[in-house]
């Protein structure tokens, strides 16, 4: 397999130039600070931030800026990376998830199905959903948002605990999502990042102590996803070539998403190969067999998952399948929490 360059990041954040509570330089740091390769900020329906010069390398810290789409029921919430102006907030999202498509720019479905329970859930925090995700111009999906999932875990009785430990109630991404999202390749391709959605909105327990919920030091050590590209990032490239590169990744689903609450998963690598070809995440190998193999950076309960049915379950770091045409990916659980999710492999020997 050839060797790839791994980046880590944190997709969808917030400033104040929108409803988060950090400033830039205030966000970048506590990046820096977690480790991370980049950062992709979307403030609502607003590129402010790109305007002020704040894309680019921050030391080792890439930042992309791109900005968060609704409509005007303030629904089907939808990232936007690689486009300079933002649309009329009066378009309807057929028309804005049309209109990414058109320009080749990157379009993120974003908090999908999120549901609330009307009889225990936070007043003030309706769920932002979907009516439909089977639009062909949807393309790539979040399947796991950790403030969406906070919320929809987070009841009257246990909201002190979860404001205190936000990362600890993090169990799995919504099953009717990746349930969607196994039917969906059935048919075509769709690919998923994991985000953080962080706002750091601050208020004051029990009237007195000021804390903010998702703080952005605490939440880029949470839901992250990792990219895989062919060359090395260099800050001589350009802020365009770098993000582009970005975006590439994710449309091509060359890239997997983590907890990190559960383990570092830097150096998770899964491919299929079939004599001296091989294929990675995202790709389509043209056979009638193959063999799937893994490695994972810590052992975990692994599921290998072909056509949305799990055909093996094991603990282990170090896999080798010998498998038949199909669309492949793989689930790492440890401590019966979600760790690792990849995107497809497809083995299909006609397409």
């Amino acid at each position: 397999m050839k060797e790839l360059k791994e980046y880590i990041g944190c997709i969808h954040a917030h400033s104040v130039f929108s409803d988060g509570s950090g400033t830039y330089p205030e966000i970048i740091r506590d990046a820096q600070s977690a480790g991370l390769d980049y950062l992709m900020m979307s403030d609502h329906m607003s590129l402010k931030g790109r305007e002020e010069g704040y894309a680019g390398w921050h030391e080792n810290l890439f930042v992309s800026i791109g900005y968060e789409m609704n409509d005007p029921a303030d629904r089907h919430h939808y990232l936007i990376f690689g486009m300079n102006e933002t649309l009329s907030p009066e378009l309807n999202h057929e028309e804005y998830i049309r209109i990414v498509k058109e320009k080749k720019a990157l379009g993120i479905a974003a908090h999908p199905f999120e549901e609330r329970n009307s009889r225990s859930a936070l007043p003030g925090f309706p769920a932002i959903t979907w009516s439909n995700l089977d639009y062909p111009e949807i393309e790539t999906v979040e399947l796991w948002n950790m403030m969406s999932h906070w919320l929809e875990l987070t009841t009257l009785k246990n909201v002190l605990w979860n404001i205190v430990h936000p990362r600890s109630f993090s169990t799995f991404p919504s099953r009717k999502l990746v349930d969607w999202w196994n039917n969906a390749n059935l048919m075509r391709k769709v690919t998923a990042i994991g985000s953080v959605d962080v706002h750091a909105t601050k208020f004051k327990i029990l009237g007195l102590f000021p804390k903010a919920i998702f703080d952005y030091k605490v939440m880029f050590k949470s839901i992250r996803t990792h990219l895989f590209t062919d060359e090395e990032w260099t800050q001589s490239d350009s802020i365009e070539k770098t993000e582009a590169s970005i975006r590439d990744s994710i449309s091509c689903g060359n890239c997997f998403l983590s907890n990190y609450r559960r383990g570092d998963a830097r150096g998770f690598r899964m491919w299929a190969e079939n004599g001296s070809e091989t294929v990675g995440l995202g790709g389509t190998g043209r056979w009638k067999s193959a063999t799937i193999r893994a490695i994972l950076p810590q052992k975990a309960v692994c599921r290998l998952i072909r056509n949305g049915k799990v055909v093996f379950e094991q603990k282990t770091d170090n896999l080798e399948i010998k498998v038949s045409e199909g669309i492949y990916r793989l689930e790492a659980e440890k401590n019966h929490r979600g760790w690792i999710y990849s995107n497809h492999i497809r083995i299909k020997e006609n397409e």
